[in-house]
């Protein structure tokens, strides 16, 4: 990978670790997630659609959130090899 896109890939794993450490948005991810997991066990037996609809809506809350983990993770090893390319091209 070339030096310009390990800069790019820092930058956007710096930025998605700001988002995951900000409060509001981890206090927003933990509290959709309760009132989705709550709504889901309070829904009656015959309320299927309801059941998967918020289902579904869990699991996207939790996809969004490991995408800015994997964006963050995807930044820390790209730091790690610009770290390496200069310590080769000393």
């Amino acid at each position: 990978m070339d030096k310009s896109k390990l800069t790019s890939e820092v930058s956007r794993g710096e930025k998605a670790k700001l988002l995951l450490d900000e409060p509001l948005i981890k206090e927003s991810f933990e509290t959709l997630k309760q009132e989705f997991q709550l709504a889901i066990f309070n829904t009656k037996h015959n309320e299927d659609d309801a059941r998967r609809a918020l289902w579904q809506a869990y699991h996207v809350t939790k996809k969004i959130e490991n995408q800015l983990r994997t964006v963050m993770e995807t930044g820390k090893l790209a730091a790690t090899q610009l770290n390496q390319l200069k310590k080769n091209s000393t």
